[in-house]
């Protein structure tokens, strides 16, 4: 029967590498996630501790459960334990290119794994999680050659975290081959970062044979400071009071983690419990998921619901997701926009509306939330905090009640709906900065759409078809600045007003040319009525601008408007 013992000690990585243990990241573990900044961090950490003579360097704590010893369960530290391994392989690959296959062969069979004779493949001494392992054997502890890799790294389906061990090999390759040219001696070098590792890198090794106890440990070690995310809190907490179900509820995290690869799993989570139970900040989402989840049979159920909803939430992000199979292209441009107004927010009371109400009234809630942020956050730029708490509110109100027309739902966000005074007044004032390009597209192409009554000429807003012209240019010669002798144009350049759409083709040929010669070589030639209007004008400054984005600004407030 397993001891809940707990074992502590101070050990370097040589010690943590080198015995007969071996290392397994548990599958429902978060994927490999190391950046570059955290890879040269502890590139940094190594070289200093050896340039400056340091006896030694504390490198964390790593959990391990070790009640199938001597195959040890990483609870914590996986990151780490990695990237060192990763190191290794570096050390042993410029080795062999060096030609020194003695030296290769040391580093590889100390730290890396041993050669079954049968297969001829290193029996590695790290195995990562299920998304990681294959790609991590097959790339890195099996030596696949400089060239393959940077091949490989050319490769845009490369999966995210198994694109990151690549990009942590590659660029630890590059700081090992520039210290060598440094040094001028490679055999020197290799061996000097190798006893570094071994000897003065240090590490708290706690074992325990209890999974939970492991677990809770994890959670103690965040409360000391480590920088643990707080669904790596939340994770350990529900694995932790498990119990009898803590099989199964492994299983359902880490198929949550699997589709959760595109978006930040927090705020999955948070937003879920915003749709749910109510307001919850992030620093206080991990204190109040433990305080009302106790048994294994509230945590199975919590999960389980978090794997029913963890689809919808990702294809908010994904407008081609199969989620919106049997919806109509309208709603798929409507989450498309989304995205683009860069609102998530309003994601809680989607979650609720998708999984409470009928196809073609959550359809009508989305268009309600897609027209009340377009004019709430991305016309006039309010504080989305405010809104968050509503949307929570309504949410909820949605799972509670059931209401069967979207002005029911509106009724609870009304307050947040911008009246077309003050909308009218924010449009009239508002620039669009050239990162935001798509979004003054966007814009324009719905003007012109209400001006024609029609969506056939500009149906698709996209940038290799229509560009955005700015017409006052962004880099003006001086005869542009007649009109502006007592205003400054760089306030002009990036106002709606100033802004219209042209045919890709005709945009490179107009250049900074003039006013008179835009509008003969481009402005008189479009079909679109948005950039035809600016024939009207017979010069252009600040009161032409002005005049142009007032219009627009009417028309925003018919395009963009709720009749409820």
């Amino acid at each position: 029967m397993p001891t809940t013992n707990i074992d502590s000690r101070l050990m370097s990585f040589g010690e943590l590498l080198t015995g007969n243990n071996s290392y397994t990241v548990p599958s429902f573990q978060r994927d490999y996630s190391w950046t570059e900044a955290q890879v040269e961090q502890m590139w940094n950490d190594i070289t200093e501790t050896l340039d400056d003579a340091r006896s030694e360097h504390f490198m964390g704590a790593v959990v391990v459960n070790n009640s199938k010893k001597p195959e040890l369960m990483l609870i914590d530290g996986q990151q780490r334990v990695t990237s060192i391994s990763i190191l290794m392989c570096v050390l042993r690959d410029i080795a062999k290119e060096k030609g020194d296959e003695q030296l290769a062969q040391t580093i590889s069979n100390k730290y890396l794994g041993s050669l079954n004779l049968r297969t001829r493949k290193i029996e590695s001494k790290l195995v990562l999680n299920e998304r990681n392992n294959q790609f991590y054997q097959e790339n890195i502890i099996e030596t696949k050659g400089l060239e393959l890799l940077r091949n490989l790294s050319r490769n845009k389906k490369l999966e995210k975290s198994n694109r990151l061990i690549l990009d942590s090999y590659l660029l630890l390759y590059q700081k090992v081959k520039n210290r060598i040219d440094k040094k001028g001696e490679f055999v020197e070098a290799l061996i000097e970062l190798e006893e570094c590792i071994r000897d003065k890198m240090v590490s708290i090794l706690i074992s325990v044979a209890d999974e939970a106890n492991s677990y809770l440990i994890f959670e103690t070690l965040n409360d000391r400071g480590l920088d643990l995310s707080v669904a790596d809190l939340l994770k350990n907490y529900l694995f932790s009071r498990g119990s009898d179900r803590i099989k199964e509820i492994q299983k359902k995290w880490e198929e949550i983690n699997l589709l959760a690869d595109s978006f930040e799993l927090t705020k999955f989570i948070r937003y879920y419990w915003l749709s749910k139970y109510g307001s919850v900040t992030e620093k206080e989402l991990y204190r109040k998921i433990a305080t009302e989840l106790r048994n294994s049979s509230q945590i199975f159920d919590f999960v389980n619901q978090l794997r029913e909803s963890v689809e919808i939430y990702g294809a908010f992000e994904n407008s081609q997701s199969q989620v919106w199979d049997s919806y109509n292209s309208d709603l798929k441009k409507n989450i498309e926009l989304l995205g683009l107004f860069k609102v998530s927010q309003c994601y809680s009371v989607l979650l609720s509306a998708k999984e409470c109400l009928r196809e073609d009234l959550f359809a009508k809630t989305l268009r309600m939330i897609v027209i009340l942020s377009f004019r709430y956050n991305v016309i006039c730029g309010f504080n989305p905090n405010k809104l968050e708490s509503a949307y929570s509110k309504t949410a909820k109100y949605i799972r509670e009640q059931q209401p069967n027309t979207v002005k029911a739902i509106f009724e609870q966000l009304k307050e947040f709906y911008i009246n077309d005074r003050e909308f009218e007044k924010f449009f009239i004032e508002k620039s669009i900065a050239a990162s935001n390009a798509k979004l003054a597209r966007y814009i324009l192409s719905e003007i012109n759409s209400y001006y024609t009554s029609s969506k056939e000429l500009v149906a698709n807003p996209n940038a290799t078809e229509l560009n955005l012209e700015h017409i006052l240019p962004q880099k003006q010669s001086d005869q542009w600045l007649l009109e502006f002798s007592n205003s400054e144009p760089n306030q002009y350049i990036y106002r709606l007003g100033n802004m219209t759409l042209l045919d890709s083709s005709v945009n490179r040929k107009v250049g900074n040319t003039s006013f008179k010669a835009k509008c003969d070589a481009a402005f008189s030639s479009s079909k679109l009525e948005v950039t035809k209007e600016i024939l009207n004008y017979s010069v252009w400054g600040p009161t032409q601008i002005e005049d142009r984005q007032k219009k627009m600004a009417k028309a925003a407030c018919q395009i963009w408007r709720l009749n409820y």
